[in-house]
């Protein structure tokens, strides 16, 4: 296997901060919506996608293509969760800060040494 390029190994690190970042604001979502609300409802779907985010940075980190597809995945749904954020009350910023780490992350994943890297 091919060293991890620079733009994998940003990409690692973006999904552990993107699921850290992502599980604390669920907390807050999920007890400011007093746990059966609908910003408590968004709060536990990402609570999952945040843990799930998470793993997939080891994932990443060892190079496994599994890992891939399933980061473009949740990066894909974070972006989205965020976007029906506007529609919850959430500021434009709040949503543009928390899908700009999961963009970039899309966008490192799929270069050409990312390609090479797993394999695709």
């Amino acid at each position: 296997m091919p060293n991890r390029p620079l733009g994998v190994t940003i990409v690692a690190i973006i999904a552990w901060l993107s699921g850290f970042f992502q599980i604390i604001g669920s907390i807050f979502a999920i007890i400011a919506g007093l746990f059966i609300t609908w910003p408590a409802i968004l709060g536990w779907l990402s609570l999952i996608v945040g843990i799930i985010t998470l793993a997939v940075g080891v994932g990443l980190w060892r190079g496994r293509p599994t890992a891939r597809t399933v980061a473009a995945i949740v990066f894909t749904v974070t972006i989205i969760l965020e976007a029906i954020g506007l529609f919850s009350g959430e500021s434009f910023w709040t949503v543009l800060w928390g899908a700009l780490l999961p963009i970039i992350g899309l966008i490192l994943l799929y270069t050409r040494d990312a390609r090479a890297y797993f394999g695709s």
